[in-house]
């Protein structure tokens, strides 16, 4: 809860103006409402006595000072509706920002480690618990400590006896209703976490539907739907009978101080020494008392649920395992585009000893502007020298270095801008094609078209109805396979980085447009470091040097004639060949 209250705490620093304005609005309201009941003593008592005109004026000089008081609660109010919407509004507003920005500076590991949907229910859930507890702040715990302070003075004034019994009692009720929803807690922590879990589930099925209809999924999908949310269910009527104990004890003490203060009202009576308007007092702020009381007690059901529901964002703002410039990093320059990495020993899991890394004394230099290609079977270190290389994973020991450059000695925003990405697979935003190939850079419409030209997706775009402005869907499920690839073409063109990773960039194109693009592919590496993962033999025959990698090892490497003559691991994945393919 401390990194909870700490943000929210923040948050209201930078709204202190309203904040404070808050405080004075309801600080006003809730003494006037508690003052009016002495004048509507004053004015039973006159109403008991014989009339006269003396008792007359007495009433409405009475009913002018209460009024008054109701103007009072008017404005106070208005007040507050003021200061209330950039005070939530604007507190929710920051805490959205705060939360994408926490987000963002995660490790790519973790983002492969958690559901999507997941993440977003936490963060929503995060920034819109501030509005809960700062209401429950507010609307309850401050209005009803000053509605305590404020009864105990009025009471204390008119029955001391009366006091005392009331303040004992609202002791009790605060303090049961604390104790135990502090103990309940744990169970509404476990209805969010559970709740988050069907969010996953929702996110994994929707995110790949295709896969869901293309292979007549629906049944199982819905059947982990149900069972995640029959779980939910499971946790939340145990967290709601526990809510229902609590409302039945806060009845019996609520009946109890009535009935007791009643009593003593009536003993009061029978000496003669208690007045009709006192009733009339007391009875008119236990009223208010009890209800806003009882409000508090059920709203402390709300205020822990929304922690619980805060806390799991919460956790990841404590996590610092994050994304992070070094001390001494710059926003340096690759100039030439040389790369090497040095004696690289890395491990997915540094806490087991036992298990063999990954790279262990790994080495490989490439020269500025050379072309290679790394292949090899599947777990063989490909996708991770190219984490390593944009500083998504670090080694546990060696370096990566680019002009003989420490990669950790740049800024992770330069470095990762001066190499461009081709994967495989190429995300799309829900956006438009344009945005979705400038990714917010500022370029003219000439540069776009060229760019487009250059990828080959003009002729695919020029044919849908908004052109560049066409929303691509999630995912970019609206594009084709090989429509998307181009895409992810086109922002290496625009991006012109001296280092350019290909993920086997024209696997996903038919053979004619693949002929064509490869012509653009090589110019867009013609004076530029590049590096192919590479599937399809017709992408390596041209590179300069190919790199066979075999459970972090390199085991080979040569032109393609060089490892074909060599007959080694090269040679039998050469015959192995299914079409274009290399077969792992």
């Amino acid at each position: 809860m401390d990194i909870i209250f700490k943000e929210y705490c923040k948050v209201v620093w930078q709204k202190k103006g309203y904040f404070f304005m808050a405080l004075l609005a309801l600080g006003c309201s809730i003494t006037l409402d508690l003052s009016a009941p002495v004048y509507y003593k004053n004015i039973a008592n006159g109403l008991a006595a014989p009339y006269s005109e003396a008792t007359l004026a007495l009433l409405l000089e009475n009913l002018k000072q209460i009024g008054f008081i109701y103007a009072g609660v008017w404005v106070s109010w208005r007040l507050l509706e003021i200061a209330i919407i950039p005070l939530d509004g604007g507190g929710i507003n920051l805490l959205e920002k705060r939360c994408f920005d926490v987000l963002k500076k995660q490790k790519y590991v973790f983002f492969e480690n958690s559901f999507s949907g997941s993440l977003i229910k936490q963060a929503n859930r995060f920034s819109r618990s501030f509005e809960t507890i700062m209401d429950w702040f507010l609307f309850q715990f401050y209005m009803n400590i000053l509605a305590i302070v404020i009864s105990f003075t009025i009471f204390y004034q008119q029955q001391p006896e009366f006091a005392f019994y009331f303040l004992i009692w609202v002791g009790l009720f605060i303090s049961w209703n604390i104790v135990y929803s502090i103990w309940k807690m744990r169970f509404d922590q476990s209805v969010s976490e559970a709740d988050s879990i069907v969010g996953g589930v929702y996110s994994d099925a929707i995110s790949n539907i295709f896969i869901v209809k293309s292979f007549a999924m629906e049944a199982n999908e819905q059947a982990r739907i149900n069972k995640a949310s029959d779980f939910v269910y499971k946790k939340k009527k145990i967290a709601w009978l526990f809510t229902f104990i609590s409302f039945a004890v806060q009845g019996i003490m609520t009946f109890g101080i009535e009935l007791l203060l009643v009593y003593l009202m009536i003993q009061k009576w029978t000496t003669g020494i208690f007045q009709v308007g006192e009733f009339v007092l007391f009875q008119s702020i236990m009223l208010i008392l009890i209800q806003r009381l009882w409000e508090f007690g059920r709203n402390f059901r709300t205020f822990f649920t929304a922690l619980a529901d805060a806390s799991e964002m919460a956790e990841i703002f404590r996590r610092d395992d994050i994304e992070a410039d070094t001390d001494y990093a710059l926003p340096l320059t690759i100039n030439k585009g040389a790369i090497s990495f040095n004696n690289l020993c890395f491990t997915y899991n540094e806490t087991n000893t036992r298990q063999t890394p990954l790279f262990k004394d790994f080495s490989l230099t490439i020269k500025a502007g050379e072309k290679i290609a790394i292949v090899g079977q599947s777990g063989s270190g490909k996708s991770t020298l190219t984490k390593l290389l944009f500083r998504f994973l670090d080694p546990q020991k060696g370096t990566v270095t680019f002009d003989g450059i420490d990669a950790k000695a740049f800024t992770l925003e330069t470095l990762r801008q001066q190499i461009s990405m081709v994967p495989q697979q190429p995300d799309l935003f829900h956006r438009s094609i344009r945005d979705n190939i400038t990714l917010g850079a500022n370029i003219s419409e000439a540069q776009l078209i060229a760019v487009a030209q250059k990828s080959r997706c003009l002729e695919f775009i020029n044919g849908l109805p908004d052109t560049f402005d066409t929303l691509v869907g999630e995912r970019g499920v609206k594009l084709s396979g090989g429509e998307r690839q181009r895409i992810a073409i086109a922002r290496a063109f625009l991006e012109d980085a001296p280092i350019v990773v290909l993920d086997e960039a024209t696997s996903a194109l038919d053979s004619l447009t693949e002929k064509q693009i490869q012509v653009a592919i090589f110019e867009l590496i013609k004076h530029k470091t590049a590096i192919v993962i590479a599937h399809r033999l017709s992408t390596i025959l041209k590179m300069d040097r190919i790199i066979v990698l075999e459970k972090g090892h390199i085991i080979e490497q040569g032109t393609h004639q060089q490892l074909l003559i060599k007959k080694g691991k090269y040679y039998a994945m050469w015959q192995h060949q299914s079409g274009d393919f290399l077969v792992d």
